[in-house]
């Protein structure tokens, strides 16, 4: 099969990763075309035909979507796999000239006026299907490849680590606030980059927590922090289906979240937490530490097959197919 993904922006996040692994993974057996920003280029595996666009362009840019044709004609897919939506936009206006199938996926809940009218489209979670309108609408779980953990040094205390962007809905200040109240010795570990890295280190020296909290920025290896760590938090106030909550299923030893799309239908009620109780809820789990990793284990012994990235590719391929049999390519 021949398979175009196609993603329209610049910053490396949770949906862009996603993207990436399903790439890399899907051209195991199949031949990928991956359309992006050339700054994902080091991330794609040499299996896949890489080929940067200047995502600096307008989606109504008439000599970009002239060249997007062209590469589009010459490659001849069975299929257009597009994520976001300038990157739908565009798809749109192009299906007239290039009369292949194309298929988005919805990766948060917001109402998008771009998910709407849609021939093909996958939710990632029952809350994102929600801000979809589509004619044929399938639900897959995302999922990640898996790497072996390795035990690292953390400070010598009750470890708590949270991954994802520095953005507002991440929930981050929220955090912070909370873990200031905690009556034991801790510390925090937030791992990602972002925008509201001044705000946040602002905060902390606020707080008096510079000792307690830190901001570590991207790592590659978020596997060997979450299992050496005691906890891992989810703060957002919105997710579509968090790729941390799915590190967490694999690595960590204990997950609370706060009651966001995906992960309230992973986890139980007792790890989902309202934000403003984060604090407490902390407190509870230091105090009865075991129960709740035995709750989290039945989680883990639920969910970690079915949230692995090559069961997830099997899924798309299924879709991808029925898609192409009914559009009458062989």
């Amino acid at each position: 099969m021949k398979i175009v993904q196609f993603l329209h922006g610049n910053q490396l996040g949770g949906m862009e990763k996603f993207c990436i692994d399903l790439s890399n993974v899907l051209s195991e057996e199949h031949e990928v075309l991956f359309l992006a920003d050339s700054v994902f280029k080091k991330y794609i595996d040499d299996s896949v035909i890489f080929l940067p666009l200047d995502t600096t362009k307008s989606r109504n840019n008439i000599i970009f979507l002239w060249k997007l044709q062209g590469v589009l004609k010459d490659f001849s897919p069975d299929i257009i796999h597009v994520h976001k939506q300038k990157s739908i936009q565009i798809m749109k206006r192009l299906a007239y000239a290039i009369k292949t199938p194309f298929i988005a996926t919805k990766h948060d809940t917001q109402i998008k006026k771009a998910f709407y009218g849609l021939q093909y489209a996958i939710a990632i979670s029952e809350e994102t299907k929600g801000s979809i309108k589509s004619e044929n609408l399938y639900k897959i779980y995302n999922g990640i490849p898996y790497k072996k953990p390795q035990k690292i040094t953390l400070p010598d205390t009750f470890n708590i680590v949270a991954v994802g962007g520095l953005r507002k809905v991440k929930g981050y200040d929220k955090l912070i606030e909370a873990v200031a109240h905690l009556a034991f010795d801790y510390h925090l570990t937030i791992i990602g980059e972002g925008s509201e890295r001044e705000a946040l280190e602002s905060l902390i020296h606020k707080c008096n927590l510079e000792e307690k909290v830190s901001l570590i920025g991207f790592k590659s290896n978020v596997n060997d922090y979450l299992y050496s760590a005691d906890l891992q938090v989810i703060s957002s106030m919105s997710e579509g289906f968090s790729l941390s909550m799915i590190e967490g299923v694999f690595y960590s030893k204990i997950l609370i979240s706060t009651k966001v799309s995906g992960c309230t239908e992973i986890l139980t009620d007792s790890l989902l937490v309202d934000i403003e109780d984060l604090s407490k809820s902390i407190n509870d789990i230091k105090n009865n530490y075991m129960r709740y990793e035995k709750e989290f284990d039945v989680v883990k012994q639920n969910y970690s097959k079915k949230l692995t990235m090559h069961r997830c590719v099997n899924e798309h391929i299924k879709v991808f197919q029925e898609i192409i049999n009914k559009e009458g390519k062989s």
